[in-house]
């Protein structure tokens, strides 16, 4: 056997192995260790020595997708990586290949996530590292020559290890393995041919906001930018795409005002020969709401207290005034290939679900296929067409399309090609569906060369989606899951939050204009692509709803001194919302020292300011009182958080200083008409 060091990119391998082919095996031997730079936690995520006594990582790559000719020789391209900080000693590696069982679709599932199955494996290859200091990499190949055949029988997928042994390490720590499988093609076998179709989310997750803004928007849709480079790869190719109309509608709304790669990107996206479909807004998930409290998705209402540019070419006609906000349904227009089409998650699907979308018009439901108890792609739920997305192909291709270096998209091609062929051979025709990730957009090599190296398997040819949807569908049943208390718990209490914020909008002049928004708001927290931060994103939208009914309150003030029986008592209003709000003052005071003579003082406050509420009250004794002050709505329903005050009162000071006054200005007249008379009198006696 043999084992060559790769020093060259991997199209060089393909080219050194037909005269690779004509070596014989020869004994393992030792390879010194390439250095590398340390690779990413996303790059590590093949199997890894668990004990801890030496980090090792093993990442297992078979040439040409696995497929293995006979008279070819066959190669597996092995990355093992030291993240210990001590040398790892030497490593014995090996290349195990069950050569004559092929297995089926749900073999291999169960064999890439760490299942145990009956393989009746052997070495054909190996090699040997003298040692990996900490941080470094080797880069290797195990190659068994065409002249040594090692895979034997009918057309299939096969299953193979490479397996990596400390010399010094701990029994419990000795091995480590990383699976791969193989596709054999006999010359003689005609090859099976199944359908593939991917769908393909157009969306940009991980935003709160309800409409996405210029700056988001342009860093999306500019030159390398991550919708820029789906639509290269996606455009024109057998991929299904489930388009987010939160893009469409953010563009429309900026008018004029759009950047201009947006707007080039929704030409290019609406001439795109796709077929497609509308998401729901944002990609929010459309079953978490009713798995979590029995109620539908909540559906848009508006765009708020957004107005649409006049000058905008691209808004559909009639179009609003510039002072009249544009209705969203205008806004999201969108010429799409299928309608009432739901893509659920995994690990969401119920049969109440099914129920539920029923009703509210799905007729299409796209869904992992761990949610049904039938392998069949296309089955039919009561009223509801399912299309069952292959889940461990689905996760093979994410991998490949996210894969961030070569060798992690060769090892999970393998397995996408090893899926498919399975698949092919288990029943020839029957089409795959891939259905690609939605919490990160794939970058466009990546993605194209995913797509385009599946459909140019030789087992498998790109489908459309009508073709898979016109198949006979067969009867189908759900597989309940395990749900997720903690998320459910997140979107219940998001789904409360927004319906306090419901009430506490009808303060405002015009309550849409905070309705809408916390609407659109509410479904970008129940988005899908959120993925691992979905609890954090429900969270969050509770936090800001808290915040919301925090803006309109009562502002806080010293003791205040009354001097008057009968007084205005002063209260200020705070309005931190973009809209002006009618509410009602309420003074409650602890003790019957004060009467409010008005208990309900109607005000009305505009956009972020302060207004000063008089509220008339009555003194009935002296002394300190202690009030409470309160702002509500029109239901009488406390807004904001009631505040504090004490009161100075000092009943009759008033009646007092007025007769004090009065007195004074008596004497000082008796005074003046005194002194006018002695002054005319001294004169007449002068002049007598």
């Amino acid at each position: 056997m043999s084992a060559e060091r790769e020093r060259r990119g991997p199209r060089a391998l393909a080219l050194l192995l037909r005269p690779l082919a004509t070596v014989a095996l020869t004994a393992a031997f030792a390879l010194a260790p390439l250095a590398a730079p340390v690779m990413t936690d996303a790059a590590r995520s093949a199997t890894t020595d668990d004990a801890g006594a030496v980090a090792l990582q093993l990442v297992a790559a078979p040439a040409a997708s696995g497929i293995v000719r006979p008279g070819e020789p066959l190669s597996v391209r092995v990355t093992v990586s030291n993240d210990g900080d001590q040398p790892s000693g030497p490593i014995s590696l090996s290349l195990l290949i069950d050569g004559e069982h092929a297995v089926d679709a749900a073999e291999l599932a169960v064999w890439f996530d760490g299942g145990a199955l009956d393989a009746d494996d052997r070495a054909v290859a190996s090699a040997t590292l003298s040692s990996l200091e900490p941080g470094a990499s080797a880069v290797l190949d195990l190659i068994v020559p065409a002249s040594t055949p090692v895979l034997s029988g009918a057309f299939g997928p096969r299953l193979a290890t490479v397996r990596a042994e400390l010399a010094e390490a701990d029994a419990d720590a000795a091995v480590i393995a990383d699976r791969t499988a193989l596709v054999w093609m006999p010359d003689a076998t005609a090859v099976p041919v199944a359908g593939t179709t991917f769908v393909a989310a157009i969306t940009t997750p991980g935003e709160t906001a309800a409409f996405l803004p210029a700056e988001a928007l342009e860093r999306y849709t500019a030159e390398g930018g991550a919708l820029t480079r789906t639509l290269d790869a996606v455009a024109g190719r057998p991929v299904l795409l489930a388009i987010d109309p939160r893009i469409i509608a953010s563009i429309r709304l900026l008018g004029a005002q759009a950047p201009d790669s947006a707007t080039a990107f929704l030409a290019r996206l609406q001439a795109a020969p796709n077929e497609s479909f509308l998401l729901p807004w944002a990609d929010a998930d459309p079953v978490a709401t009713i798995t979590a409290a029995s109620t539908p998705l909540p559906l848009p209402e508006g765009a708020g207290s957004a107005t649409v540019d006049p000058e905008d070419d691209a808004t559909p006609s009639p179009s609003p005034s510039p002072e009249q906000s544009v209705a969203l349904d205008e806004l999201t227009a969108w010429p799409a290939t299928f309608a009432g089409v739901s893509w659920a998650g995994t690990g969401t699907v119920t049969a109440e679900a099914i129920a539920v979308l029923s009703q509210q018009g799905t007729g299409v439901l796209i869904a992992p296929g761990s949610s049904f108890d039938h392998a069949a792609p296309v089955q039919q739920l009561d009223d509801v067409r399912v299309l069952r997305a292959d889940d461990a192909l689905s996760a093979a291709a994410r991998d490949a399309s996210l894969a961030v270096s070569q060798q992690r998209f060769d090892r999970a091609m393998a397995r996408v090609s090893a899926l498919l062929a399975a698949n092919a051979g288990g029943e020839s025709g029957i089409p795959a569906l891939i259905a690609l990730g939605r919490d990160r957009l794939a970058g466009s090599d990546r993605l194209l060369d995913t797509i385009a190296q599946t459909v140019a398997l030789p087992w498998s040819t790109g489908t459309a989606a009508s073709d898979v949807l016109a198949r006979t569908a067969v009867e189908g049943a759900v597989v309940e899951p395990a749900l997720d208390d903690e998320r459910l718990g997140a979107v219940s209490a998001a789904l409360t939050a927004e319906a306090d914020d419901r009430v506490f909008a009808t303060i405002a002049v015009t309550p849409e204009a905070i309705t809408d928004v916390r609407r659109l708001e509410l479904l970008a927290a129940l988005s899908l692509g959120w993925g691992a931060r979905s609890v954090d994103a429900l969270q969050g939208f509770v936090a800001q709803s808290a915040e919301l009914r925090a803006s309109v309150q009562v502002v806080e003030s010293s003791a205040i001194t009354l001097l008057a029986d009968r007084a205005s008592l002063p209260v200020t209003v705070q309005n931190d919302l973009d809209v002006p709000v009618r509410v009602f003052v309420r003074v409650e005071p602890d003790t019957a020292q004060l009467r409010v003579i008005d208990p309900r003082v109607e005000t009305l406050v505009e956009p972020r300011s302060q207004t000063r509420a008089l509220v008339p009250v009555e003194s009935l004794t002296n002394g300190q009182v202690d009030i409470t002050v309160t702002v509500r709505d029109a239901e009488s329903r406390i807004v904001g958080a009631p505040t504090r005050v004490a009161l100075n009162l000092q009943a009759g000071w008033e009646t007092a200083g007025t007769i004090a006054v009065a007195v004074a200005l008596v004497l000082l007249l008796t005074v003046g008409i005194t002194r006018d008379i002695r002054k005319r009198r001294r004169r007449r006696a002068e002049a007598a």
